[in-house]
């Protein structure tokens, strides 16, 4: 083998390999965004975290619409205490997005379009996300029902819906 074809061969290989990792890179990522090695939540887990959690649960629930205005619809999750995942304003009135934005400081919250948005105080978001954690979520989203983001998977999450009507079974005899 001559001295340039060992240089090509090694070259190749090189570029092979190279290829190879990136590719299994590629697919490693690819199963983590998928949450292949998130923990899965059974329905009796996520039924008995509920449970546990009920009381604080509807305290949150309560502050929430509290301070939440009567003419928005607010989907909000956090990242951590100084850090919202993602924010998305709705307006009830005509059902059109008025903000949406991801990776927000929680300070930014209370400057610019989301303080008139919201009118929220930093006081008032971090009391938020006290109650948040201790009803072990991370996001809530109004509607009927009420959507409380429990834990990410991945792109997905696992949550909870929070009926706040009253629905009324009829007996059949």
């Amino acid at each position: 083998m001559s001295k340039i074809s060992k240089y090509i061969f090694i070259g190749l290989v090189g570029i092979l390999g190279l290829i190879v990792i990136i590719g299994i890179t590629f697919i490693v990522m690819i199963t983590i965004a998928f949450g292949t090695f998130d923990k899965d939540y059974s329905v009796t887990e996520l039924e008995e975290e509920y449970i546990e959690n009920k009381a604080e649960i509807d305290d949150l629930i309560q502050y929430y619409y509290k301070i939440k205005p009567s003419d928005k619809m607010v989907d909000i999750e956090f990242k951590n205490d100084k850090v919202l995942e993602r924010i998305t304003i709705t307006s009830l009135n005509d059902n059109q997005l008025t903000y949406q934005n991801w990776d927000i400081n929680v300070s930014d919250v209370t400057k610019s379009k989301l303080k008139f948005e919201l009118n929220w105080s930093e006081d008032e978001i971090k009391t938020l996300k006290e109650k948040l954690d201790k009803a072990n979520c991370i996001s809530i989203k109004d509607g009927e029902p009420v959507k409380l983001g429990f834990k990410r998977s991945g792109l997905g999450m696992y949550s909870f819906n929070v009926f706040q009507k009253k629905l009324y079974r009829q007996k059949w005899f």
